[in-house]
């Protein structure tokens, strides 16, 4: 990975002091969401499970949401194959993200909407610690005129940047792609870094473990670890000890970096138009829940 071919804004997050805990921060949301939510915590676990997720709640904000659109928009972002895009669709009726609608559409569930929206939420909270004035745009999402514009705007700029060069294809290869792989990723990041985002010594993970807590296979997880280890995330240190990798983890870091670069300048965009998202007469100050702490 050559650093200086990165998007300066991924370069700058890097190196901002606040970095760290704010990495942190959003590995940490993740994972607690995917704790108090089944229906996230399925999503949440590979690149082509969110992917699918988030196009679902974007296309529905926008009256489109129907399987073959679905299925190209998937399938446009390179990471994963309309074939692929359409046993996900079956496997979101199954868990709840989607519901037949008028027609050959769908909808998304008003279940699934809530927790889509929190899951922003929780994402722009650990965009906080980089800049504080993005708690304006978290509490705005509550008014569906800003949940929708963050959305469309969010998306259109993952969907923009998936179809650039991918700057990480090993770490796609280990941990975006196979099924628990983002999750798992999320925990190794956590357990073998401080709070300043520094790789530690070593951690202790159990195998068994992992396996159960996402929901996968054994032999599943000692691939993945195994692939991991093979590109240069991972150590393997003994029994259960594992530290990342000193060549691989500045992939991880500008991981993260790209993540929280896109929420903060996401944010920033929705801030600059809110006011006139909510309308003249229709401010924050209209809704007490939403009002600035």
């Amino acid at each position: 990975m050559d650093p200086g071919a990165l998007p300066p804004s991924w370069i700058a997050i890097a190196e901002h002091p606040a970095f760290g805990a704010a990495a942190r921060r959003l590995a940490t949301n993740i994972l607690a969401l995917s704790d108090a939510d089944r229906t996230l915590a399925a999503v949440f676990k590979d690149a082509g499970h969110y992917i699918t997720a988030m196009s679902a709640a974007y296309l529905d904000t926008r009256g489109g949401l129907t399987p073959t659109l679905l299925r190209q928009v998937c399938a446009s972002t390179g990471l994963l194959t309309a074939n692929r895009a359409a046993a996900l669709i079956d496997f979101m009726l199954h868990i709840g993200v989607l519901r037949h609608g008028e027609g050959n559409g769908y909808r998304i569930t008003a279940g699934f909407q809530q927790s889509w929206r929190q899951h922003l939420q929780s994402a722009l909270a650990a965009a906080e610690v980089l800049d504080p004035t993005l708690a304006e745009v978290r509490t705005a999402l509550e008014a569906p005129q800003v949940y929708h514009a963050f959305l469309g705007t969010q998306v259109n700029r993952l969907y923009s940047l998936a179809r650039t060069v991918d700057p990480f294809p090993n770490l796609r290869a280990s941990f975006l792609h196979p099924l628990a792989g983002c999750s798992i990723l999320h925990t190794l990041t956590l357990a073998c870094t401080d709070a300043t985002f520094t790789p530690i010594e070593s951690a202790h993970l159990p195998l068994a473990w992992l396996a159960e807590r996402f929901g996968v296979s054994q032999p599943h997880v000692r691939r993945l670890l195994k692939r991991a280890e093979a590109n240069r995330f991972l150590v393997h240190l003994g029994p259960s000890r594992r530290a990342l990798h000193p060549e691989g983890f500045p992939s991880i870091r500008y991981h993260y970096a790209a993540q929280l670069a896109e929420l903060v300048e996401c944010g920033r965009i929705i801030r600059a138009e809110q006011a006139s998202l909510l309308g003249k007469n229709d401010t924050l100050e209209a809704y007490p829940i939403l009002a600035p702490a």
